[in-house]
């Protein structure tokens, strides 16, 4: 065998071929041995050693095993029987009775035979389980580790045998399921001291890795709803502690570090990453106050809350917190009341089937994306018959259905994120600047859309661009369809009539959605582009435009994301011509 097998031990940690001579064998040796110092690695050093005698003595072994042949003579040669199924310690070998020269010669004066070496019980052991490791489809079987070992009744290739299967436990690619097999069945948790008197350093080694995953397993079927935290991507120290705080979750969080500290060292340091049985230690420790835990959740409630009680005011009254009667109070408190009790229900009193179930419905397509077409209806039917109190009011209270909506599907996300990203969609876009200039009243309008952005933005824009780029057909039809928007929006901002730029306004809306699901969109690179100590003066320049003249920013809005989308569509057109 000419190249290197990852089922060959040593060969594979010497990263040389099966058939390589002495000279090769201690070539490779020294090479590595500079990159793996005993004083930096202490159990890589002790497993290359290892490699590096085993490799010597299975090629001295390999040279003094040769077949050496008298030429000259014709002598007759011997012809071997094997018995079927058996391993090398069980066959038999029949020589022929060379025929004497005179009765007083015997065999001394036979023809030479060939002298053949029966291999010792080091080779015989490397190829029965360098035979056995190549059979992938009996790695996984115990009942196949048990035929292999029961056929072999030579004790010491048994004994040979058994430290090369505990010698390949310490490869890499070893699964788990091969090395808890091995241990059950050659006993190895009640008996491993012959193999700790031949080699104490790799046998400490190869067991430690074997009985951290028989406890990694024990303790997955014990814990399993804290292995999967520990295992799953690591939160905030906050959102930490409040996964913490599902029914029976934390108990178990906690019975599990116990075990790992106490009684399991091994498996936190060959199973686990140590940062994360960390981080949920503290997360333990963690004291989540009201402000923590239902921050997010309070703020939003607060500001559906508003527009519920904004929209629910006289029609013909400013809706300013001092026109405010018992009854928009009454709304407020009912909404953070019900939104609060609901977050409160779904992330801390559910088990962890019933979150499982959660989940399943929030993935439901209709459940996922159902408010994007809402509030974009909303906001557009608002902006296209300004000065209707009463189409004002239900796009009010329809902005924060939607809001509450969203926050349910995707989660409450982190407070500053969503104000930023809120009043970049609000006043950024130039939203708030057109409803100030049109409808005072209508002040919560441009917010609430910006909230709405700030979901849309950070959870649902990447879904939908995914899906357009799996399906050509649609991204081009929307690629169409955003030019010709273009042109429109351009078409009725010059018109400078208040019905065209009603209409002009709500297909921006739809527009400024649509420009991250058919093209990327780069405002982080423009931010870029700017040096770092003139960027807050571009910032408040480009929102001072946006509030006095949001008319030239929906323009260049617009404008800059149908180049990203040309470039988008050039740069397809490039990667599909490459791999023509």
């Amino acid at each position: 065998m000419d190249t290197t097998s990852a089922y060959h031990w040593p060969w594979d940690v010497l990263g040389i071929a099966a058939n390589a001579d002495e000279r090769t064998v201690r070539r490779a040796y020294a090479r590595l041995l500079k990159q793996q110092r005993p004083d930096e690695d202490a159990e890589a050093f002790q497993r290359l050693r290892y490699a590096y005698e085993s490799a010597l003595q299975m090629v001295n072994a390999g040279a003094a095993g040769g077949v050496t042949t008298d030429v000259s003579a014709h002598a007759r040669m011997p012809q071997s029987v094997p018995i079927p199924d058996a391993t090398p310690e069980t066959v038999q070998v029949s020589l022929p009775m060379p025929e004497p020269t005179s009765p007083s010669s015997g065999f001394a004066q036979a023809s030479p035979a060939v002298r053949r070496r029966e291999p010792d019980a080091f080779e015989s052991a490397v190829q029965l389980w360098q035979d056995f490791v190549t059979q992938r489809d009996k790695l996984e079987s115990r009942r196949s580790l048990q035929d292999l070992f029961s056929h072999v009744v030579n004790i010491q290739t048994r004994d040979e045998l058994e430290w090369q299967a505990l010698v390949h436990c310490l490869n890499e690619d070893a699964s788990a399921t091969l090395r808890m097999n091995l241990s059950a069945v050659l006993g190895w948790r009640d008996n491993a001291a012959h193999l700790r008197r031949r080699n104490v350093a790799i046998a400490t080694l190869a067991l430690d890795r074997v009985f951290a995953d028989e406890d990694y397993n024990a303790l997955q079927l014990r814990f399993t709803n804290a292995i999967a935290l520990l295992e799953g991507p690591q939160l905030p120290l906050a959102s930490g502690a409040h996964a913490l705080l599902r029914a029976g979750v934390r108990t178990e969080m906690e019975q599990l570090l116990t075990a790992l500290g106490r009684y399991h060292p091994n498996v936190v340091r060959l199973r686990l990453d140590s940062e994360k049985v960390e981080f949920w230690t503290r997360c333990l420790t963690f004291r989540v106050g009201a402000g923590r835990l239902f921050g997010p959740t309070l703020a939003l409630s607060a500001w559906c809350g508003l527009l519920f009680a904004s929209a629910s005011m006289n029609l013909n009254g400013d809706r300013w917190l001092d026109q405010w009667t018992p009854v928009q109070l009454a709304v407020l408190l009912a909404t953070l009341m019900v939104t609060l009790v609901t977050s409160a229900a779904i992330t801390v009193l559910l088990s962890e089937p019933q979150q499982q179930r959660l989940r399943a419905l929030r993935s439901i397509g209709w459940l996922r994306y159902g408010w994007i077409p809402l509030w974009l209806g909303a906001t557009a039917g608002a902006l296209c018959d300004a000065g209707n109190e009463r189409l004002s009011s239900v796009a009010m209270a329809t902005l924060g259905v939607c809001t509450i909506w969203a926050a349910l599907i995707y989660g409450w996300p982190r407070i500053r994120q969503l104000a930023i990203l809120a009043a970049v969609g609000a006043i950024g876009f130039g939203f708030v600047g057109h409803w100030l200039s049109t409808d005072l009243r209508a002040w919560p309008m441009p917010f609430a859309h910006g909230v709405l952005f700030a979901f849309y933005f950070s959870f649902a824009q990447q879904e939908w661009h995914g899906w357009f780029a799996r399906r050509p057909r649609a991204a081009w039809f929307g690629v169409a369809m955003w030019f010709a928007g273009f042109v429109a929006l351009i078409v009725l901002l010059l018109q400078r009539e208040e019905r065209s730029t009603q209409f002009a306004w709500a297909l921006f809306t739809v527009m400024a959605a649509m420009g991250g699901v058919l093209a990327t969109t780069r405002w982080n690179d423009l931010r870029r582009a700017v040096p770092a100590f003139f960027r807050g003066y571009v910032h408040l320049v480009w929102l001072a435009i946006a509030v006095s003249r949001p008319d030239i920013i929906a323009c260049v809005s617009a404008g800059l994301m149908s180049v990203w989308i040309i470039d988008g569509i050039k740069q397809r057109r490039g990667s599909r011509g490459a791999v023509g």
